[in-house]
């Protein structure tokens, strides 16, 4: 019996069937353990790959904060002297800033590990789907309006868009607990080259 098992294992590992096979497996595996890591931090989306600037500290294409930069140091300092003024607004200071978790911002090809929560603060950084929207947006939240609801916004952005004023809890999965740096990049160019 074993050695009928290895036969056809042999069969279904070997050529071109062999590609297919590992690619159903990883398949299988990626699925299984977004599934099982969804159970463990209560959201239905545990990683979430970075795949645009708006949480970069670095200026692309020469803006930062709606800025033109030139010979950007990339430290804090630099990142709030050009983007004080998108935050000042919200009576967020430097030092209020220094707080918040994850205060580098995030990259593009960052991993952020998401875990659903009870209660949202000012700094954490979310995962939401904005309504009639393709793709969840991950922003940090700026400000808690009267109601509960949250207003959000990048930290590279100038300004917040249009669906960052009111965004309810039930359209919240869940706050970023852990990053991990840049193995999100082969995703990002595959996004970018199929143009989603």
């Amino acid at each position: 019996m074993l050695e009928k098992i290895r036969k056809y294992w042999k069969m279904a590992t070997e050529g071109w069937v062999g590609w297919i096979t590992y690619a159903l497996l990883g398949i299988i595996l990626a699925y299984t353990t977004n599934f099982v890591l969804g159970l463990i931090l209560r959201t239905d989306l545990p990683l979430v790959v970075v795949v645009s600037s708006s949480m970069s500290h670095k200026p692309e294409k020469g803006i930062l904060c709606g800025t033109y930069v030139e010979n950007f140091a990339q430290t804090f300092d630099e990142y709030w002297i050009y983007c004080e003024k998108t935050f000042k607004n919200f009576g967020i200071t430097k030092e209020d800033f220094m707080r918040f978790p994850f205060n580098k911002g995030l990259s593009v090809g960052d991993v952020a590990v998401v875990a659903g929560s009870d209660s949202y603060s000012v700094g954490d950084i979310v995962v939401f789907s904005p309504k009639d929207a393709k793709y969840p947006i991950i922003h940090r939240i700026v400000a808690i309006n009267e109601d509960g609801s949250f207003q959000t916004k990048g930290d590279h952005n100038f300004a917040q868009l249009p669906y960052e004023y009111k965004v309810e809890k039930n359209q919240i999965h869940g706050k970023v607990v852990f990053v991990i740096p840049y193995i999100g990049l082969i995703k990002v160019l595959v996004v970018r080259v199929m143009g989603i």
